[in-house]
């Protein structure tokens, strides 16, 4: 009996605490791309307005463009990125990462520079 009563806490703690949601249509559960943040690499000057911002309109608008479009989110603006920000690691910038959607994964220097501007905190200018 005592082994029974231990699973069922094991299980209990496991189900508790392993539950979490990531899921990236859902907007706002993040704490956004600079609540908290210290530029890890402050002598690259990569920012939205003079880089991502064109990185997203070749790879990304075609489905994240608001409304009855294909992904979520509007990324045609920053403040249509920004709540994704938190996202991009996984869903972009990783080896094996599954954006953009039917299409190779972007090339690996874009990934990087991608990577500065999240770790400098996503500066819009």
């Amino acid at each position: 009996m005592k082994m029974k009563s231990k699973i069922l806490i094991a299980g209990f703690i496991i189900l508790f605490f392993g539950c979490t949601n990531n899921d990236p249509a859902v907007p706002g559960e993040s704490q956004g791309p600079t609540a908290g943040c210290t530029p890890q690499f402050p002598d690259k000057n990569i920012t939205y307005n003079n880089y991502v911002k064109n990185v997203i309109s070749r790879y990304c608008s075609t489905c994240h463009i608001g409304g009855n479009s294909a992904g979520p989110g509007n990324f045609t603006t920053y403040s249509g990125v920004a709540p994704y920000v938190d996202f991009f690691n996984v869903r972009v910038i990783q080896d094996g990462a599954n954006m953009p959607q039917g299409n190779a994964p972007l090339p690996k220097s874009t990934r990087d520079s991608l990577n500065i501007w999240i770790r400098n905190c996503s500066p819009e200018k």
